[in-house]
């Protein structure tokens, strides 16, 4: 097996939650993933680069995911059906089936900090150079992400 197959291997799962969680569709995420690594595997990364691997990959997805919103309507950036195929994509295994659905649900601003700090457990550090924003930025967007995720909850348990 090439560097770039354990490469594949070691991070298809998470990079995929990590789109999903983004784009809220099955076949985006799975395009999400292709593009991060086809565009990484033309920049000859990822031999021998260590824990940098990970972060680079998730940037170059959310790279990505956000030029999406360039190009249009039917793009990454469109959430019709929003949630849609969220239980689908989260499996039966996963036990985050209900975390996945409201992250789903949250806003934009909030949901790649919070899909990275939760489904991925990411660091604050890595969050910040995976998104490329400050720290006390992801800091903020995920105290503020997680308020929005309690008054989801409040509401799910309530109503």
């Amino acid at each position: 097996m090439t560097e770039f197959e354990e490469l594949v291997d070691d991070y298809h799962q998470p990079l995929y939650q990590f789109a999903f969680s983004l784009s809220g569709s099955t076949d985006q995420a799975a395009d999400l993933v292709e593009r991060a690594y086809v565009i990484w595997r033309r920049q000859e990364r990822g031999e021998g680069q260590g824990a940098s691997v990970g972060t680079g990959l998730f940037s170059t997805l959310y790279r990505e995911y956000l030029g999406q919103f360039d190009r249009g309507p039917g793009g990454v950036g469109s959430r019709s059906g929003e949630g849609d195929d969220l239980v689908t994509a989260a499996g039966p295994e996963s036990g985050g089936i209900q975390l996945v659905e409201l992250l789903g649900r949250l806003d934009q601003t909030y949901r790649p900090s919070l899909a990275l700090f939760y489904l991925q457990r990411h660091s604050y550090r890595d969050i910040a150079a995976i998104l490329d924003i400050p720290i006390g930025t992801v800091m903020s967007r995920i105290s503020r992400g997680k308020a929005q995720l309690r008054e989801r909850v409040d509401k799910e348990t309530d109503g």
